[in-house]
């Protein structure tokens, strides 16, 4: 299946339900990583096992890494691998947070016994729940973690005591081979993020249509209005960005020029983001329900407290923050990343979407400015770039998609929707509003209604909202 229909579906089941996707994309992330990488053997026993379609014979996978010592400094890892004389692996440590703890395959990281300290000594190891003879692989649950979301999905305390594991790839390029999971499991964090900016906005709306104060509905209210504008803006391009990640997934596995380093780039940016920005926009959600959204009985406690999973998981804001900055140093990316940008702003041909373009280039030449920069200063001066240079390069993909998107739906049928939304959001974004003046117009308020309810939007609401950075 394409990534971008599946992340489509997987989108939609998001606004419903956030955890129990961890254990299909974990699922679907083990299949990848042995089809791309394990042996004729592993392959032939195991991938039947996690890609049928009969429920019954489905087994599922997981991915577990962290430690007591934490999460993102996969190299101060202590899990042991040890070979027997007659060539079987063994494995001997904790893990600390394993989700789908139950799962019937997990991939996992350890340090063959005499391996170099770091990442570069670590190994990657498929450890079944079970061993060929039925018989129970050596590894317990020690407990259940009592987590403050995603309550749907079980995650755990593993302790290995010599559990039988299988090498997959190169027993030295373990970390290497995890990583590629590493960045399909980060899409699938700002996909499922995407999903709770949408289910909120749903809800705000919903509630903010049919709630009545001081004599009028909540949506007829200026400051509501804007509220609800905002997490229009964000859901929408949280969307637009994580569907064409999934198709920039289908050119890199077609082995399209670029398509990795593109992708090496845009997953970081996405997921650190995106994930953040998902807390807020449910916390506005609940914000909008008042007391009633404090309340189990109403969706936006879940929503929030499932937010807040998504900018922890496979990297915090500031880890993929760095990750950006290493890519962007280490890998070139964002020479690809600007050519991908060009390509779809030279495509913009409407007049009054001109000056959005023109914004993104603006802040585009300022971020490769800042990059160029960055060999000459410490390496603390460096790292404090890294976070808004990550979130500058997000907003600018996003405005760039929306107004490739938005030239394809003015063709179909002369709306003009995308198109008003990539200049609102540049100026939410792109172009701070002096303090004390409102970043949207009365107007642009006005078209909160068409904009919720997809009706067509003419170009004279976009010429009144163009953008201009000094």
């Amino acid at each position: 299946m394409p990534h971008v229909v599946k992340y489509a579906l997987s989108y939609l089941f998001a606004q419903s339900e956030f955890g129990l996707l961890c254990p299909v994309n974990m699922t679907d992330s083990t299949a990848r990583i042995l089809a791309r990488f394990g042996g004729k053997e592993l392959r032939g026993r195991y991938l039947p096992r996690l890609t049928t379609t009969v429920r019954e014979d489905l087994w599922q996978g997981t991915q577990w890494m962290t430690e007591k010592t934490g999460g993102s400094d996969v190299g101060a890892l202590t899990t042991t691998a040890r070979r027997d004389a007659d060539g079987t692996w063994r494995l001997w440590g904790d893990k600390w947070f394993a989700s789908n703890a139950n799962a019937d395959l997990a991939l996992t990281l350890a340090r063959p016994e005499g391996a170099p300290a770091g990442t570069r000594g670590l190994g990657l190891f498929l450890v079944p729940k079970h061993l060929p003879d039925g018989t129970k692989n050596a590894w317990t649950i020690n407990r259940l973690k009592d987590k403050l979301g995603s309550r749907s999905m079980a995650t755990g305390e593993v302790t290995y005591a010599g559990a039988v594991a299988y090498v997959v790839g190169d027993v030295g390029r373990g970390f290497a081979q995890m990583m590629e999971m590493v960045n399909g499991s980060r899409l699938s964090n700002a996909m499922r993020a995407a999903g709770i900016m949408r289910r909120s906005l749903l809800e705000a709306v919903f509630h903010a249509r049919g709630r009545a104060a001081f004599g009028s509905a909540l949506f007829d209210k200026p400051l509501m209005r804007w509220t609800l504008l905002e997490m229009l803006l964000d859901a929408e391009a949280a969307a637009s960005v994580v569907l064409n990640a999934a198709v920039m997934f289908d050119a890199w596995d077609a082995g399209a020029a670029d398509a990795g380093r593109l992708l090496r780039i845009v997953t970081p940016v996405a997921k650190g983001w995106i994930t953040a920005r998902a807390r807020a926009v449910a916390g506005e959600a609940m914000n909008v329900r008042g007391g009633n959204g404090y309340v189990e009985e109403w969706v936006n406690a879940r929503l929030l407290r499932d937010a807040y999973l998504g900018a922890i998981w496979e990297g915090s804001t500031s880890v993929v923050a760095l990750d950006v900055q290493r890519a962007i140093l280490k890998e070139g990316a964002l020479v690809p990343f600007a050519a991908f940008l060009g390509a779809r702003l030279d495509g913009v041909r409407e007049r009054h979407a001109k000056p959005v373009a023109d914004v993104v280039r603006a802040a585009l030449a300022e971020v490769e400015r800042r990059a160029a920069a960055w060999t000459d200063v410490s390496q603390d001066a460096r790292e404090l770039q890294a976070r808004p240079v990550a979130e500058t390069l997000y907003h600018i993909l996003a405005v760039a998609l929306l107004l490739e998107e938005g030239h394809a739906l003015r063709a179909q049928r002369q709306d003009h929707h995308k198109l008003l939304v990539a200049a609102l959001y540049a100026r939410r974004w792109l172009v701070p509003a002096p303090l004390g003046t409102p970043a949207f117009s009365a107007r642009a308020l006005e078209s909160l209604e068409r904009l919720v309810d997809w009706r067509p939007i003419g170009p004279d609401a976009l010429a009144a909202e163009a953008p201009v950075r000094d």
